[in-house]
């Protein structure tokens, strides 16, 4: 366990016997931490451990991100097993997108299949293709939204302007994506 806060009230807790990592929150932190220091395998352990601890826990897809995202900071810094950590990282990617019904998490899931592809060569096709996917369900649900708003009698201001911001982010990250697969030759 890393413990880097000795204060009156964390050496209290663990006396009582409550678990430092008893949140969603405490265990991101602690991914945090472990990362600071570049312990990659130990940020992806305390992540993966609190999820195969409450498998159906919604603030999952957080952590299934972030076990993703540290997968691919170990396959840009380690040639020898980028493949390896490519797909580690694409096994937790799909895990999140099980809690993304509303494509809450779209603009996140689709960077971390893009990055997938930027770092292999193997999967670059197929992982600019699933970002475009997800981005392209995103843009859908904007539409939905767009509608929504459109109905109202005075739709607010900051919604109109908020969803247009998305839209417009949404076909920036696709022409990009575009781009990439065009540049590599995919089909």
């Amino acid at each position: 366990m890393l413990r880097d806060n000795d204060s009156v009230l964390s050496i209290l807790i663990r006396r009582i016997g409550w678990a430092p990592d008893s949140t969603t929150g405490d265990v991101a932190r602690t991914m945090t931490k472990y990362q600071k220091k570049g312990r990659y395998d130990e940020a992806i352990q305390a992540g993966i451990m609190w999820t195969e601890k409450y498998p159906d826990a919604g603030s999952n897809a957080w952590l299934y991100m972030d076990v993703s995202a540290l997968y691919l900071v170990k396959a840009a810094k380690d040639s020898v097993h980028t493949e390896e950590d490519v797909k580690q990282a694409l096994v937790y990617r799909d895990k999140a997108l099980r809690f993304d019904p509303d494509g809450m998490y779209s603009l996140q899931l689709a960077t971390i299949s893009e990055s997938a592809g930027d770092l292999s060569a193997a999967q670059r096709c197929v992982q600019y293709r699933n970002a475009i996917k997800i981005l392209d369900r995103m843009a859908v649900l904007l539409g939905e939204e767009q509608d929504r708003v459109a109905r109202q009698f005075k739709p607010h201001p900051d919604d109109v302007e908020r969803i247009k911001g998305d839209s417009d982010r949404v076909d920036a990250i696709v022409n990009r994506l575009r781009g990439k697969q065009q540049r590599s030759a995919c089909q």
